[in-house]
């Protein structure tokens, strides 16, 4: 029986610097690991969108200080 909302399931093997990454992240913020990829699939897209409509992706400071992050899709 499908969950409600699941519109698609994966399966996927991650690389070791993935998986680390993932447990980080699962300990860091005591989500889910799908909520997590879940978020990382749509922050990824959002990226990629902005990127390809020229914009840049910046990362402030509390300081103030901005840092222009390169990313390379």
């Amino acid at each position: 029986m499908d969950e409600p909302g699941v519109v698609a399931r994966v399966n996927i093997a991650l690389v070791k610097e993935s998986a680390k990454a993932l447990l980080k992240l699962q300990k860091n913020t005591g989500l889910k690991k799908v909520d997590i990829v879940n978020r990382a699939i749509q922050l990824y897209e959002f990226i990629a969108t902005e990127l390809k409509e020229g914009r840049q992706v910046v990362v402030r400071g509390d300081d103030g200080h901005e840092v222009l992050v390169k990313i390379f899709m």
